[in-house]
This record gives C-alpha cells, sequence and structure tokens, in this order.
C-alpha cells in the first residue's frame, strides 16, 4: 500500500483485522476507497468508525468489495432497497422492522450457499449501551494453532451444510422458493483463502447436517468440538459497537456471533449487506 494515504491505521488484534482511521467512506477518492479494500483483503477484517452512509450509499459502499448477494428473508430488507437487511429489535407500527435474533450462534454467514458471503458488512444506526458486541474468530490463526496431525485427519473432511435445516432450527417459515433455490450443498473443512492463500480451518454447526461420510451424532460433535476450540479466547476479537461503526469481515477466514443484550430496554438497529464469493473461488464445493 502506497505511504503517502491520506488515513492512518491500526491492528484490531495482533496479526488480524485493522482499523482505518480519518477517513469518511462516502467522500474519499476511488483511489484511497481501492486503498481501504485492499487492506480488508490482507487482514481479514476491517474497521470504520463514525461514518455516516446511507441504503443507498451502503450498496455503494458495497459494490466496492463485489456486487452485493441477495437476502433470503425479504420481509426485513429495507424498502427500495433488496440488497440492504435490517438486524433490529425495533417495532414500528406493532411489527419488528427487522431480525431481532440475526446472528446468535457462532457461523460464516451463507454457509448454506453453494458460493457463500465473501464478506460480511454492518453499518450500526443504533446500538444498546451494553451486550450486542460481535466476537470474530480468527480462523488461519486457528488453523495454525491446531496439531498438525489433527490437521492432516481434516484435510480431506467435508461438511453438509442445509439452508433448510438452520431455517427449521430458528422455527423460521420455509417456503417453496426457498426449497428450489437453496440445496444442500457442500464445503471443505479446511480451506486455502481464494486471495491470499493462507489455509484456516473452516468449521460450522448451525445449519449443517453432519460431515460427510461420517454417521451422526459423531459427526456432529466432531463439529461442535472444532467450532468450541476455534471460538477460545485467544483466537477472538470482541467489537463493541459505536453508531455510525462500520465492520466489515471475511468469511473465507472469520466465525462469527453477536452476544445478547436486554431487548426489553435497549435497541440495535444495523444495516447488513453481503458480498457474494465469486464462482471460481468455490470450485471445491458441491451440491448434496
Amino acid at each position: 500500500m502506497p505511504t503517502d494515504t491520506p488515513f492512518r491505521t491500526r491492528e484490531l488484534m495482533p496479526n488480524f483485522g485493522v482499523e482505518v482511521l480519518d477517513a469518511d467512506v462516502t467522500r474519499e477518492t476511488p483511489e484511497t476507497m481501492a486503498d481501504i479494500v485492499s487492506l480488508f483483503h490482507r487482514h481479514g477484517a476491517l474497521l470504520l468508525r463514525g461514518q455516516t452512509m446511507s441504503p443507498a450509499q451502503q450498496v455503494t459502499f458495497t459494490n466496492l468489495f463485489g456486487p452485493p448477494a441477495d437476502n433470503p428473508r425479504k420481509e426485513y430488507t429495507v424498502p427500495d432497497y433488496p440488497d440492504v437487511f435490517v438486524i433490529s429489535n425495533k417495532v414500528v407500527n406493532g411489527r419488528n422492522i427487522g431480525d431481532p435474533d440475526a446472528g446468535t450462534g457462532w457461523h460464516y454467514d451463507m454457509c448454506y450457499d453453494r458460493y457463500p458471503g465473501l464478506c460480511t458488512i454492518l453499518h450500526a444506526l443504533e446500538v444498546p449501551p451494553e451486550g450486542s458486541d460481535t466476537l470474530l474468530s480468527d480462523l488461519c490463526a486457528v488453523y495454525e494453532a491446531f496439531p498438525a496431525e489433527r490437521r492432516q485427519d481434516l484435510e480431506d473432511m467435508v461438511i453438509h451444510y442445509s439452508y433448510i435445516s438452520l431455517q427449521e432450527m430458528k422455527g423460521n417459515v420455509i417456503t417453496d422458493l426457498h426449497r428450489a433455490t437453496l440445496p444442500d450443498v457442500l464445503h471443505p473443512m479446511i480451506r486455502r483463502h481464494p486471495i491470499n492463500g493462507r489455509p484456516a480451518l473452516r468449521p460450522c454447526f448451525g445449519g449443517t447436517r453432519g460431515v460427510v461420510g461420517m454417521p451422526n451424532p459423531q459427526g456432529q460433535e466432531l463439529l461442535k468440538e472444532l467450532v468450541a476450540y476455534a471460538t477460545e479466547e485467544r483466537f477472538i476479537y470482541r467489537h463493541k459497537w459505536q453508531v455510525g461503526d462500520i465492520l466489515v469481515w471475511d468469511n473465507n477466514c472469520t466465525l462469527h456471533k453477536g452476544t445478547p443484550f436486554d431487548k426489553t430496554k435497549h435497541v440495535r438497529h444495523v444495516h447488513r449487506t453481503w458480498v457474494q464469493s465469486p464462482k471460481e473461488h468455490y470450485l471445491d464445493s458441491a451440491y448434496a
């Protein structure tokens, strides 16, 4: 990255994540924004604080990382902006304006898709004074810390993911369109990052049917064990939200979850966009 960039940076934690200081994503030059996107691809997560961004500006920002991905649950998207999903417990005219329970278990976004999310972008509009933190697990560090003999055991394993299973677990409505357009998929347990080449141990539990070739409950128990290891405190960046924060993370090399807060007293209101991975990033995946 050029040394004369008009912003400063600092790490979110050693060897993971970067905060960009002194930047306004709605006003920077294309060259500066290209530098910021490049930082994201090198560090796995990107934070910018104090940002004011409309839904239209969030779509523009999202396009810098790639084409926005579709949201299967249309009932919680911003009117006229179907790419912008609302995460909120706010009630207006007797109905929730957003999904109040999004992201409560460890996962990576769109794991159930043939081409999962490249990155997730959250913009905070209202935040509770306590709770509702976002936790990110650095899966490249998890891979590096994992015993070499165990890595070898996991190298050829494949995980069976299911959107239908995930929605059944949450008690959400499953439509015929969901069944027709979101079939079960298979993804490898260990993946090399498609851009920087770093390997990541990539277990997930929510929305999975198990490990291919391994009977349940052994397959599900293995996934639980690996997720527990991958989410030990030493691998975690904890983000405490402020209004105006933009947090972007790379689903190729992270797991994430949100922490609870008192929904009877406080409001969380966040706009989320996704970027879907290019097809060439997932040539090692298949339909179940």
